[in-house]
């Protein structure tokens, strides 16, 4: 009986393993900032892929998400988030916007500072 019960939570270990989510990226969130820092839209869609939404926002930037991509890695952020998996946040503005011009949309670059940010995705109650 007892060996039964022992292989029955191997079992539920490997299947809850299995089952558990992972990042879309191998790359950190804090590599993804400095890879993406001052690209244009298009740059961007190349190195992460396309993104899973996008939305403008009332000052006519665009934000771009990335469901599950990337994982916060390294001493900077505090234990309890450490390791966690999160939602990728980019912010695109036009450059030429404050001279009354416009760039096409493909053109615009990750707003500066914080353009690049993160969600922590909210847990399943």
């Amino acid at each position: 009986m007892a060996r039964w019960l022992f292989l029955f939570c191997v079992s539920l270990l490997f299947l809850w393993i299995g089952c558990s989510p992972a990042a879309r990226s191998r790359k950190s969130f804090d590599e993804i900032c400095g890879k993406v820092e001052g690209k244009t839209a298009t740059e961007v869609e190349t190195l992460l892929g396309v993104p899973n939404y996008r939305q403008e926002n009332r000052l006519g930037d665009e934000r771009w998400l990335w469901w599950n991509y990337a994982v916060l890695d390294g001493e900077s952020y505090p234990p309890e988030v450490r390791g966690q998996i999160v939602h990728l946040e980019i912010t695109f503005s036009d450059p030429l916007r404050a001279m009354g011009r416009s760039l096409p949309h493909a053109q615009w670059r990750v707003r500066q500072p914080f353009g690049v940010s993160y969600l922590i995705p909210r847990k399943k109650t």
